[in-house]
């Protein structure tokens, strides 16, 4: 829908031009976009597809955390391997910088991580109907891709679950975007943290691309967290249905090798 003052804009140059003429309206274009219900049901449709054909991927991440008014920043990189349904094993591969921020939070991620893996802990977190209540905030172009653009409420406060925004992708239904903050502080001296997950489509699949995370701290201030994602090798089940979701074709045991970038 247009704007209101780009409306108003429009209808003072109408009585400028054309004084002696009754004022016209301006024809605004609905958008065409599918219900709510339509939206979520195709977005956990997606994502009980990838969760079954998702066999394997090899990626190494890259940590950097730091704290400007301390001086400390860290660094990390490891080497992480998925396997279905629920194996995530990670190898350190380098760590410098600040100690304390290694042990603080690198470590605790890692930690995170394992915690939330299997598929019941992930029923707790993930953004579907039984943890959050949606909104439809309009399109929006993610990467050359049309989405959708919900915004999300958990329905009970927990550190994992986001209050923000999501881009769902308008072609096969994945999650491509997720914006906010932890709907519970993890602790008395965080006072606020946003965070921005994004994906990238690999093989059909969406995959963690990076994460940034601002956080404000009581006497610390402002710190920050990124992570990158380098894919090496992804593997997808070879008798996934070909025509679901725009996929290419597949062969049996499909798996692609990917260069990571100099």
């Amino acid at each position: 829908m247009l704007p209101s003052a780009l409306i108003l804009g429009f209808y003072l140059l109408m009585l400028v031009a054309g004084a002696s003429q009754e004022p016209s309206v301006p024809v605004v274009q609905q958008e065409d976009v599918p219900n709510m219900d339509e939206i979520l049901n195709r977005m956990m449709d997606y994502d009980e597809w990838q969760e079954r054909y998702l066999v394997e991927y090899r990626a190494q991440r890259k940590f950097h955390a730091e704290n400007l008014r301390f001086k400390e920043n860290a660094t990390l990189e490891v080497m992480t391997t998925f396997r279905r349904p629920d194996t995530l094993e990670s190898q350190v591969l380098r760590a410098e910088g600040s100690k304390l921020i290694r042990e603080r939070v690198f470590n605790k991620i890692l930690e995170a991580e394992n915690e939330i893996q299997t598929k019941s802990a992930r029923g707790q977190v993930d953004i579907v109907p039984a943890n959050y209540s949606f909104i439809y905030l309009g399109t929006a172009a993610c990467a050359d891709r049309k989405c959708y653009r919900l915004g999300i409420t958990p329905r009970r406060q927990e550190k994992y679950l986001i209050q923000g925004e999501i881009w769902v992708d308008a072609e096969d239904w994945g999650i491509v975007r997720v914006q906010g903050s932890p709907s519970k502080r993890p602790s008395f001296w965080t006072r606020k943290i946003q965070i921005d997950r994004r994906f990238k489509r690999i093989d059909g699949m969406w995959l963690n691309a990076s994460l940034e995370s601002i956080s404000d701290i009581l006497i610390a201030g402002r710190s920050t967290l990124n992570i990158e994602y380098s894919y090496e090798a992804v593997q997808t089940d070879g008798t996934m249905d070909p025509a679901q979701y725009g996929q290419s074709v597949y062969l049996p045991s499909h798996q692609i090798a990917l260069k990571r970038p100099r």
